[in-house]
């Protein structure tokens, strides 16, 4: 470890001392720790950040002098390993500016709740800062999404979107206005956004996607993308999931299904692709591979119920997958794997599983694994 460290106790993980045992609290939960002598509950009064472990050790043991140097980073070892502890010594210097640091600390202080001594949370909003990430989509979805993208930091966004703002657009999609109705929906939410964060890049690409290649020349360069757009319906899918897969890029999409949310995230060389799921289904589940090809050839269903609180509960979840993915601070959690949450009773389920098929024509055998992304899908 580290002797330079400056070990502190998150101000978010109270101690209670109660007759011989510590109670270490934090979101939620809560560790036993015996302490007869009080040695622990000392150790903790000093991992305050301004001592080094040595100096911590020294001033220990003072009042304890039974106590060894190795006992002491074995214990701030254990305890740095339950998540109590993050290093005071880590600095925002070269990595943010002042306004920077007062606009995000919030999110500063949420990214030091997973931060170890060997981490620095300032690091994890200069991902943000620095991430480039393509929005497909300005509808109820994206404009939660994209106000949200900008509320987190994320320094360059390139948003597509070809539709006109309509009057029943305006019970979820919280960018536009009653006067708006008829005007572009891209230059709307760019406009709006670009007042509430006036340092976020972004680029405009105002069309109908039609074609793997219109997602490719969108997501180039990108390094994530959040996907919900909904036209036309069964072939926006594909088009984005091979470009996808061909650029390298993650991908995660989600949208509304009347009563209950669902999603999923989709890494090249890591999980299988949306194609993988569709042949997986084809090969193993009769019903549902004629049901499939019914709404393909009819094109069964339509988009005739969204519901806001269902929206903002999606975004929500689309909008973690993203920061696990740009940060590292944690696994996605829907990778590889459809989630839902049922609106009856917002209970969140594993809906649908599927494994990377060695024969997809998509992201079979002739991909290239995705090493860069591979980190993140582990929580690295």
């Amino acid at each position: 470890m580290d002797e330079q460290i400056l070990p502190k106790l998150k101000h978010m993980t109270p101690v209670f001392p109660v007759d011989g045992t510590l109670y270490v609290g934090g979101y939620g939960q809560v560790a036993e720790i015996p302490d007869e002598d009080g040695a622990i509950a000392r150790l903790f009064e000093l991992l305050d950040g301004t001592r080094t472990i040595e100096q911590v050790h020294r001033d220990l043991a003072a009042g304890f002098p039974h106590v060894t140097a190795e006992e002491v980073a074995a214990a701030i070892a254990q305890f740095d390993e339950a998540g109590f502890l993050l290093d005071e010594g880590a600095s925002a210097e070269g990595l943010l500016d002042e306004y920077e640091l007062g606009r995000w600390a919030r999110n500063i202080n949420f990214f030091g709740s997973y931060s170890r001594l060997a981490d620095n949370k300032f690091r994890k909003q200069r991902r943000l800062l620095d991430a480039r990430v393509t929005l497909l989509g300005l509808g109820g979805l994206g404009c939660h999404l994209l106000q949200d993208l900008a509320a987190l930091g994320i320094g360059h966004v390139r948003v597509v979107e070809f539709d006109r703002v309509e009057l029943s657009n305006l019970n979820r999609q919280v960018l536009y206005r009653d006067g708006d109705i008829g005007q572009p929906k891209i230059d709307l939410a760019v406009e709006r956004i670009q007042a509430f964060n006036p340092r976020m890049e972004i680029t405009k690409i105002p069309r109908k996607l039609g074609s793997t290649e219109d997602v490719l020349a969108a997501v180039d360069g990108a390094d994530l993308v959040i996907s919900v757009a909904d036209r036309p319906k069964m072939e926006i899918n594909h088009w984005v999931n091979e470009a996808c897969v061909r650029a390298n890029v993650p991908l995660v999409t989600g949208g509304l299904d009347t009563q209950r949310l669902v999603y999923f995230t989709m890494i090249p060389g890591v999980t299988g692709c949306i194609e993988c799921w569709r042949l997986g289904v084809f090969r193993t589940d009769d019903v549902s591979a004629a049901l499939l090809a019914e709404k393909r050839e009819r094109r069964i269903g339509g988009d005739n119920a969204a519901f806001v609180p269902l929206v903002t509960m999606t975004t929500g979840l689309l909008l973690g997958e993203a920061v696990r993915l740009l940060t590292g601070i944690a696994p996605p959690v829907a990778a590889g794997k459809l989630v839902q949450v049922r609106f009856d009773d917002y209970e969140t389920s594993v809906h649908e599983t599927w494994d990377r098929l060695p024969d997809c024509p998509v992201c079979g055998a002739p991909a290239v694994p995705a090493q860069d992304h591979s980190a993140a899908a582990s929580g690295g």
